[in-house]
């Protein structure tokens, strides 16, 4: 969302919107993330002063990623609650800074989707039921070789 400072003077404070992102272009690529969809994402902004405001930031969006030993695509929700500080002043590291008259929190979605995605997928958790292996349903297969091993343990 693109918003411009004189437009959040003007506004009573705190101030709520939302919109539906495209993000698929800054995700896709980025360590197994193979697609997402648009993320809905809700915003509150509050007036710190003329030049800062915090905004508190929810996104939902699904990401396709895949599967560390299978390679199946899986569907993985990600829902993300933040409070992210945009200001023209040089605070630290901690904020996102308003370029021009403009506060611009594409970065701020995407970055905060990226923090918020699962690090390691257990394959097992998103395995389909038509998939799913079952150690009880194969015959055990003893090699006649090694038969009369089988007693020891």
């Amino acid at each position: 969302m693109r918003i411009a400072l004189a437009q959040l003077l003007k506004t009573k404070m705190p101030y709520s919107t939302s919109e539906k992102i495209d993000v698929s272009d800054e995700l896709v690529g980025l360590e197994d993330i193979l697609d997402s969809s648009i993320a809905d994402v809700d915003y509150v902004f509050s007036r710190i002063d003329e030049q800062t405001y915090l905004v508190k930031i929810k996104i939902r969006v699904d990401l396709v990623l895949e599967g560390p030993v299978s390679l199946k695509h899986f569907t993985k929700e990600v829902l993300v609650e933040t409070e992210e500080i945009f200001s023209k002043y040089d605070y630290n590291d901690d904020f996102f800074e308003i370029d021009g008259q403009t506060i611009d929190t594409k970065e701020a979605v995407v970055t905060n989707i990226l923090l918020a995605k699962p690090v390691r997928i257990d394959d097992e958790e998103y395995i389909d039921d038509e998939d799913d292996f079952e150690e009880d349903d194969q015959e055990e297969y003893i090699n006649p070789a090694f038969a009369s091993l089988k007693d020891l343990f």
